[in-house]
This record gives C-alpha cells, structure tokens and sequence, in this order.
C-alpha cells in the first residue's frame, strides 16, 4: 500500500530557484508518484537545473495507472543518471533483457542508467561507451524497504565524491546490502568509512 501524502501537493513552483542554483546535484526520488509535477513540469525542472550546471539523478516508483513513459519520456533528455529498478525499467521500455532494458533508456536520451536488480546486483551502461554488471554484496536480509533509495544514495555519493563509475556503482551496492541487513527504510545505512569496510571485507552473492 502507498499513500502519497504531501507529496500530492508538491508543484514546479514550490522548487526554490535560488536554492537550485546553489546545488550539485539534484535528485528526483519519487517520478511517476508526484502528480503535480510528473510529466511536463519536471522535464522543465531537470532542464533548468542541468542549465545551471547541475548534475540531475532521477528514480522512478511503480505506476499503478500505467501511464509509464507518456509522463516519463520528456523528462529523459535531461537526466544525468538514472537509477530505476528492473521491474519499472522493464515496464517503461516494453523489453525485458536487462541490457536491452538499459538501452532503450539511453536511447531516449539519459546520460547513465544504474539499473537496480536486487539480489542479482546491479547494471550500469553509460552513453559514454562503459558497461558493468556488478554483483551483490552477501548479506542477511532483515527488511527490504528502502534498498532502492539506499542504492540511489550511495550512487549519487560516488558521482558527488568524483569516483570512476564502477567504483560509484560498487558503492550503491554496498548502501543498498547494509539497508536490508536492518529493519526500516533506513535500515543499517552506515557511515562511509564503515560502508567501505563492509566493501571490503564482505563477499559478493555469485
């Protein structure tokens, strides 16, 4: 069950300007459940932001009114990184293979797609020409709730910390296995010092 809450209320003009301006990176967690802003008015704000130089990230949520990419669409032009889970992907491109997936995505226009896959890790592919398939970390799952936000976490710290892109993408699994070692949507989320402890000492789900 979801309930939107205030974010029904949520408009284009409630986004500070001068705050934007200030910003490193913008990060939208919430498409296709922001009724206010979905479609039009959000390609407007990520356009703005990435004309003030800021790096836009973008997530979706699951559609239940299957509307998917006729309120997506126009605003992949002007996404920088885009992290969705496969399920949502797979349902915003019509494919299923995950790299096929990934591609379509590029292909309407976003910069990199970091497609979350759970237990099977994640998919990153870049219009700059890179791919990885990176594993999962092994953990004990306590509560999934939150993971995908985690991973966006740890994702959006790797680019803000100027990391290479694999090395981005092998944090955001780390953010994402410690989330569900814990109960809550926050779960365990550690430190950085203590997530890239974890990194190294944990074994990877093969």
């Amino acid at each position: 069950m979801h309930y939107i809450g205030a974010n029904a209320r949520l408009r284009l003009d409630d986004v500070d300007r001068a705050l934007l301006a200030r910003a490193s990176i913008l990060h939208v967690a919430g498409a296709l459940v922001l009724p206010g802003l979905d479609g039009q008015p959000m390609a407007t704000l990520l356009h703005t932001a990435q004309a003030m130089g800021v790096i836009t990230f973008l997530d979706t949520v699951w559609d239940d009114t299957g509307r998917w990419m006729d309120l997506l669409r126009p605003s992949l032009p002007h996404v920088d990184y885009f992290v969705p889970n496969l399920a949502e992907a797979q349902a915003l491109t019509g494919r299923e293979d995950p790299e096929d997936v990934a591609r379509a995505l590029l292909d309407c226009g976003v910069g990199t797609v970091g497609l979350k896959m759970g237990s099977d890790g994640c998919l990153v592919l870049s219009n700059r020409g890179p791919r990885w398939r990176l594993p999962a970390f092994e953990v004990p799952v306590v509560d999934a709730t939150g993971a995908g936000d985690a991973f966006a976490a740890g994702f959006i710290a790797g680019v803000w910390l100027g990391w290479p892109l694999e090395q981005t993408a092998r944090l955001a699994n780390a953010v994402g296995a410690l989330c569900v070692t814990g109960a809550g949507a926050s779960g365990n989320v550690r430190s950085l010092p203590e997530t890239l402890a974890f990194m190294a000492a944990s074994p990877l789900k093969l």
